[in-house]
């Protein structure tokens, strides 16, 4: 009788565990959902990137960046450069630089991947598209000519003869015990300055390379009769600054050139849920405010609302 029971109590349940089990996440949804607002990015101008993420945790808000600040040098400084400072903000940092000898071989300086990021240290490296063969070594034949190499390398790290003579002598004997390329570190920093002035003076057209905005590596590549003269590849720090308010999670993503995305996560279960748009307006501009930025720039928002995020 017992074990006739038991089936019984068995047959009812696996149609309703199976029933749990199909529609389950559907009747949990409402209470682990959320509601949602969101902007596209907007340039709102210039801004001081460093101090306004200063002022943010002095707010007391959460602030969370790519690069911290200051230090962990990810880059070399662009210095006095206006052209850079005005596109990309004044925390932007150069990640490497170009040269082209010809279509196939150019000269590189870059932040080196290996060992600490410090600064007066580079990576420098030539390279051919026409080597072939990634486990053989660059011959001397596949390097630009000398004179090219002297220049460049001059411009680079400064005038002095012996200088740009020793490095492109240990530039090939680096090229004889490695492969695909040639590549050394030396210790110091490119002369970005006098690198843009060269490639701006002798260039006949320039463009990006890759899109703006956030996650983005923005390379302004300099052309010459149709021919490419040279690149810049840039790095630009980015943060997100969070406030709470009645469980609602507030987003603030920036970047140091001056490009902001709004956000708004609303608290869990808050699916098909709103805010006023006159109160959520208000915490972003008290926000902007505290950042030391124009709280009139949050009616330059366009804002879009979904009432689910998983879906």
């Amino acid at each position: 009788m017992k074990k006739q029971k038991a089936i019984l109590i068995l047959l009812l349940l696996l149609p309703l565990l199976f029933v749990l089990y199909l529609f389950g996440p559907f009747i949990l949804m409402p209470f682990i959902d959320s509601s949602w607002y969101y902007s596209e990015d907007v340039d709102i101008g210039s801004l001081d990137y460093s101090s306004v993420l200063t002022k943010a945790e002095n707010a007391g808000y959460e602030v969370e960046g790519s690069w911290p600040w200051p230090g962990n040098f990810s880059g070399f400084e662009p210095g006095d450069v206006p052209e850079v400072r005005e596109s990309f903000g004044s925390a932007a940092l150069v990640q490497n630089i170009r040269l082209n000898y010809n279509k196939n071989s150019e000269l590189m300086v870059f932040v080196c991947e290996n060992g600490p990021r410090t600064r007066g240290q580079a990576c420098v490296a030539v390279s051919n598209l026409s080597h072939v063969d990634p486990g053989a070594p660059l011959q001397l034949s596949e390097f630009p000519e000398d004179f090219w190499m002297l220049e460049k390398l001059g411009l680079l790290f400064g005038p002095d003869e012996n200088d740009s003579e020793k490095y492109l002598e240990v530039l090939k004997k680096a090229a004889q015990n490695q492969t695909w390329d040639a590549e050394i570190q030396v210790n110091e920093s490119p002369n970005f300055p006098a690198v843009y002035a060269y490639l701006l003076e002798n260039s006949d057209n320039s463009s990006y390379g890759s899109g703006l905005g956030f996650n983005a590596y923005p390379t302004e590549v300099f052309l010459k009769d149709g021919k490419r003269l040279g690149s810049v590849k840039y790095s630009i720090p980015e943060a997100k600054v969070t406030t709470y308010d009645n469980g609602n999670r507030y987003i603030v993503e920036l970047d140091s050139s001056g490009k902001v995305k709004l956000e708004i996560i609303m608290h869990v279960g808050s699916s098909w849920e709103s805010i006023p748009e006159e109160k959520y307006r208000a915490v972003f501009r008290e926000m902007f405010e505290e950042m030391g930025l124009s709280p009139e720039a949050v009616d330059r928002f366009e804002f879009f609302h979904s009432s689910s995020r998983i879906w």
